[in-house]
């Protein structure tokens, strides 16, 4: 399944889930004072969603701003996991199965072990509750490497836990090349951030704006994680409609 994010305004949004046969991934309820007031948020949204194309399936992007699920305070993680929380309470009322959060990993904050411990603690927690049909996609943001991620998933080994690869974020903050966090993951990788950049920043770019290889890490990405979903991170309409037709000329979507 390709989804795009919701980085468009609703009417803009709306033209394209017309045009192809894609899903969107939700952020709204990744903001702090939408999570303020939930009820209301979820009936002004459930509204809104109403113009979506009948059946568009929808994937959700949770709450992330100043939000670092491996702290060291107990009270920074009360409050991630509130936030968290009720962004899931939201997924469900709009019968939504998956979502994505960030590691929330800040180089050279933590030494490696006491923040991987912290996170794993926390995810353990947040999934003892949760249904076994409900996907948690952990996803790289600041991440230098593949390899905390990796013992993240592995050391929990919770089916429902997996892997937000965002090549993006590889292509500008790591020193590895996207090729060997590809291959290091394999299907740990369940869900797929596309966008491109020059490596000087996170531009989230169309797929061929910038130096990322974009061709050959689909192929890999086809290989190596079969099952994962893709969506297009790509915050301009002309660059988004352009890769989605890219997408469609190479058979890796349908119109």
């Amino acid at each position: 399944m390709i989804y795009i994010s919701q980085l468009l305004e609703t009417p803009r949004l709306i033209k394209i889930l017309e045009e192809y046969a894609i899903g969107l991934e939700v952020i709204s309820f990744s903001i702090g004072y939408i999570l303020d007031d939930l009820e209301t948020s979820i009936k002004h949204y459930q509204k809104a969603f109403l113009e979506l194309p009948l059946g568009t399936p929808l994937t959700f992007h949770g709450p992330f701003l100043d939000l670092l699920p491996g702290s060291c305070d107990a009270k920074v993680q009360a409050l991630v996991k509130e936030r968290f929380e009720a962004a899931y309470e939201a997924a469900l009322s709009f019968g939504v199965n998956q979502m994505i959060f960030h590691t929330g990993y800040m180089p050279n904050t933590y030494p490696d072990q006491y923040w991987l411990q912290n996170v794993i603690d926390f995810w353990r927690a947040f999934l003892k509750d949760k249904p076994d049909d409900f996907t948690v996609y952990i996803e790289n943001v600041l991440d230098l490497d593949w390899k905390l991620m990796q013992r993240l998933i592995d050391e929990i080994n919770h089916p429902s836990l997996k892997i937000c690869l965002d090549v993006g974020h590889v292509h500008a903050y790591s020193p590895y090349p996207i090729e060997e966090w590809i291959e290091a993951l394999g299907e740990r990788i369940g869900y797929v951030h596309l966008h491109n950049n020059d490596k000087s920043r996170d531009a989230h770019g169309g797929l061929l704006e910038g130096t990322i290889p974009m061709e050959m890490i689909l192929k890999l990405l086809k290989e190596k994680a079969p099952h994962a979903h893709w969506s297009l991170e790509v915050s301009d309409e002309q660059a988004l409609r352009a890769s989605l037709d890219w997408l469609v000329h190479n058979k890796l979507m349908s119109k």
